[in-house]
């Protein structure tokens, strides 16, 4: 997980981190609109007001992405 930039106005600095088996993170929302997704894709993408609650942790299967060449 990550959160997009560094920001000195609101002092954000963590950048990264992971997420491991069996733990989960919660990423509460404190401003008017948090975008969070799991894949880089945008268009998958949920996004919380203020004070809503997010809690990600690890799927117990895993996907796999297939392409057509």
């Amino acid at each position: 997980m990550r959160e997009a930039w560094p920001s000195p106005v609101t002092g954000t600095s963590f950048t990264q981190g992971v997420v491991v088996a069996g733990q989960s993170v919660a990423v509460s929302a404190e401003s008017d609109q948090l975008v969070a997704f799991g894949d880089g894709i945008e268009s998958d993408a949920v996004t919380l007001s203020w004070g809503q609650l997010v809690q990600v942790g690890l799927a117990a299967t895993t996907l796999r992405l297939v392409t057509g060449k």
